[in-house]
């Protein structure tokens, strides 16, 4: 699955949110301030992902 991240305008903040090959959401972002930080927020989540843990804390 490669996904896609989509980085968005809401009122006056941006967001981005990851969608799987379906279309469906898997992940919305905090608002954030302007487009650089969003950018970086969308990187950091490339950058750990891969290499993730998982912790059941059920």
């Amino acid at each position: 699955m490669a996904g896609r991240f989509e980085l968005y305008r809401e009122e006056e903040h941006f967001r981005f949110r990851l969608t799987g090959d379906d279309g469906a959401t898997l992940v919305t972002s905090e608002p954030y301030d302007d487009k650089d930080t969003a950018v970086a927020g969308i990187n950091g989540i490339r950058d750990c992902a891969a290499s993730a843990l998982i912790a059941d804390l059920s």
